[in-house]
């Protein structure tokens, strides 16, 4: 089977989870595994555990789900189904064992393989915590189980205190009807009002984008006073009023300096590689990055999960600039992009980087989804609570922006 992304296994696995929850009372403790639980940008092999005292009752009542359209598989202890045209392994363990069972369908193979050779024998446990006490570890939390250091620096004790998705305060990049966004500023705002947002900030596409919509210069003087107005009917939220400009293949932004002073917040994205070379690419990021207008490079390697990989840019070149220059490189949540990914995410933060985690969202409906899959993916990158940018207040958002116009240029 085809890799999924983490959008559609995530929408997968938590419509079967709800269905076991509501129509299978002999199945307990269903959990999200596998790469799922990892926040992996494709997952190769969705997975579900749960619990149950007599496992060949559950698998009967599991597999006679509505719903489900196949099984493929079955053994005693899992099925695996086909649910909405994709294959989903649930894993049913005994209740002594569903810690192991989880443990086991949820780390990377160099992480459990790591984690078992601690221990040196095989072990039942009823909580995952259990396994990790008896290798001698604290526990390890699911983002982190990649087999990249995180054995050795839990030994050590210096495993890093991650982010979580209750300390972002706003989302810096959305779209709304200005541009090809599905909803208009007022749903969008009501919607980050109902999440709980102390902050926003509208970011629809600029001129050159490659997007079926952006928003034009006089659109933009329009948009403005509907925020404007906006700000009057939400005043428990802050609406900040951005752009999402394009760094055009000579590394100039597409709206003029006269345009962009008007803003609160700018953002830059790297689009279109107009056929460029590597070196080309990242001199192009780096002239953006050093526009004093600019705050934040939003998905910086423009990745399309699945499709397309990154820009092969000199990202070292980009980390050092900025962090010299204070500007912000953003981890952009939509299952489309998912980038920075952990890999850079984490080499970012390390080099002194401030980001941003954003859902970079298009209707109302996914704001608070996709701003889970972008904490997700910064904490696979090691990201800690004040490497963020929209988990500080908005005063001190508001003097991060203030700096970059007064310092840079």
């Amino acid at each position: 089977m085809r890799p999924l992304t983490l959008g559609r296994a995530t929408d997968l696995l938590e419509s079967l989870k709800a269905l076991i929850d509501e129509r299978c009372p002999l199945l307990t403790r269903a959990t999200i595994a596998g790469g799922v639980r990892r926040f992996e940008p494709l997952v190769f092999k969705p997975v579900i555990v749960a619990s149950a005292a007599d496992r060949a009752r559950a698998l009967d009542q599991l597999c006679a789900l509505e719903g489900v359209e196949d099984v493929r598989i079955r053994t005693t202890s899992n099925a695996l189904l086909v649910w909405q045209q994709a294959e989903i392994d649930v894993r049913v363990a005994a209740p002594h064992e569903f810690g192991s069972v989880l443990f086991h369908a949820t780390g990377e193979s160099r992480h459990v393989k790591a984690v078992q050779a601690r221990i040196g024998r095989a072990i039942r446990a009823t909580r995952e915590e259990d396994v990790y006490r008896e290798a001698r570890l604290p526990f390890i939390v699911a983002e982190l189980r990649n087999g990249t250091g995180e054995i050795e620096r839990a030994a050590e004790g210096l495993l890093p205190v991650l982010v979580e998705r209750s300390d972002i305060r706003g989302d810096l990049h959305m779209h709304s009807t200005y541009s090809d966004g599905q909803d208009t500023l007022d749903a969008m705002v009501a919607a980050c009002v109902e999440i709980g947002y102390e902050y926003i900030a509208i970011t629809d596409h600029s001129e050159s984008a490659a997007a079926s919509r952006t928003v034009s210069r006089d659109q933009l003087a329009r948009q403005r006073d509907e925020i404007e107005n906006l700000r009057s009917r939400f005043p428990q939220i802050a609406i900040l009023h951005g752009l999402e400009a394009d760094i055009l293949p000579d590394g100039r932004l597409d709206f003029e300096d006269s345009v962009l002073e008007t803003l609160d917040l700018v953002l830059a994205s790297l689009h279109d590689p107009a056929g460029q070379d590597p070196g080309t690419l990242t001199r192009r990021c780096l002239k953006a990055i050093s526009h004093p207008m600019v705050n934040v490079i939003t998905h910086p390697a423009n990745q399309l999960v699945g499709r397309r990989g990154g820009y092969p840019l000199d990202f070292d070149s980009i980390y050092a600039a900025a962090t010299e220059t204070g500007t912000a490189l953003e981890i952009d949540g939509a299952p489309s992009h998912l980038d920075l990914d952990g890999e850079h995410a984490r080499a970012a933060v390390e080099a002194g980087v401030t980001v941003t985690i954003d859902s970079d969202c298009h209707r109302a409906a996914a704001l608070d989804r996709q701003m889970r899959f972008g904490v997700g993916t910064a904490r696979r990158g090691w990201v800690q609570k004040g490497q963020v940018l929209n988990a500080r207040p908005l005063e001190e958002v508001r003097a991060f922006i203030t700096a970059k116009r007064s310092l840079v240029g």
